[in-house]
């Protein structure tokens, strides 16, 4: 799986590139075995005159992609490079991944149907599915309303699916880029603010639930959507799927969130405070714990005290709990990812 908002990032150094008559090549990280820095999918676009968006590795890779993106440029085929980060005498880096990757590099052919509709998609918040005969033979993307290319018949289903979102399967190369999830967070107070800058930063679309305006505003949310209004006022068709963090410090307001909440089929509900005072909630307002995906109290056990440390907690936690992961410390593991 990969980011809509990152892949759309990335364009419009592209479409710079296109601006300038400059050829570019957008780079894919397809596969690794073992430790990386980045997971499939990841993504970068290298312009003629070296200018580079996006990230691959933790820079150690770069410089020599860059070199065979000159290459594609020229040739204006794509080619996939394979690197075996354990090779320590080949590379002379000290490199901390171990791991193996492949990368694949395309010339970006504006003429193309395949790279206009790519184009057009990535501008949507909606899934799209994308992907290529490896190395360089039929092209496809997919997104509900448009269909571009010969899309394989195992490819059709899992845009709205579960399970893999990426990988290499009868010689294609595939990846799903999926918009941000939206992240609710019940409560205006400062120590939400904290909450709501780190989860934009890691690709939450953050929408700020109070109803006071002298705290519910850009002043102090720049990063996020506004709804100054009740929990009972919210339309729960508009938050489908969503996140919750219900963080009010105000009890009748964080009861009203739980019951906005239940009703949205939501994917994650955090709630700040000690678990008793959450089931005490739970209780007034008639909603089984086991009813929902219950967080509480929201937060990885950091020793968190202050505001920011506390926003880290929970934002961890979110992205723990995003990825499929049980959170912890990496230390002892042998594979990062």
């Amino acid at each position: 799986m990969s980011s809509i908002r990152e892949a759309r990032q990335i364009w419009e150094l592209a479409e710079e590139a296109k601006a300038s008559n400059q050829a570019v090549v957008l780079a894919t990280l397809i596969t690794v075995r073992g430790s990386a820095y980045r997971r499939p999918g990841a993504k970068m676009v290298m312009r003629q005159d070296g200018r580079m968006r996006g990230t691959i590795s933790g820079g150690c890779l770069e410089g020599d992609l860059f070199l065979h993106a000159e290459a594609v440029m020229v040739s204006q085929k794509p080619s996939l490079h394979h690197y075996d980060l354990t090779e320590d005498e080949m590379w002379g880096l000290g490199i901390g991944c171990k791991g193996t990757v492949d990368i694949w590099l395309e010339p970006i052919v504006w003429e193309n149907p395949f790279w206009q509709a790519f184009g057009e998609a990535v501008k949507q918040d909606s899934p799209v599915l994308w992907g290529a005969e490896l190395p360089e033979g039929r092209r496809f993307v997919w997104r509900m309303d448009v269909r571009a290319g010969d899309v394989p018949q195992w490819a059709s289903i899992p845009v709205e699916g579960h399970g893999a979102d990426f990988g290499v399967r009868e010689g294609f190369w595939w990846d799903i880029m999926r918009p941000p999830q939206r992240l609710v967070i019940a409560g205006a107070g400062h120590d939400a603010e904290p909450v709501a800058r780190l989860a934009h930063q890691v690709g939450f679309e953050v929408v700020v639930l109070d109803p006071r305006p002298h705290v519910n505003n850009a002043d102090h949310f720049p990063t996020a959507e506004h709804w100054v209004k009740d929990a009972g006022d919210v339309d729960p068709s508009t938050l489908q799927g969503a996140y919750w963090v219900i963080m009010n410090h105000h009890q009748r307001r964080d009861e009203d969130s739980i019951r906005c909440a239940a009703k949205t089929a939501p994917r994650f509900v955090g709630i700040l405070g000690p678990r008793q005072r959450t089931e005490e909630m739970l209780a007034h307002v008639g909603v089984m714990p086991d009813t929902l995906p219950i967080h509480a109290p929201v937060g990885i056990d950091l020793g968190a005290e202050t505001p920011d440390e506390v926003a880290v907690s929970i934002v961890g936690e979110l992205m723990a709990y995003r990825r499929g992961s049980h959170g912890g410390s990496l230390h002892g593991r042998d594979h990062i990812h």
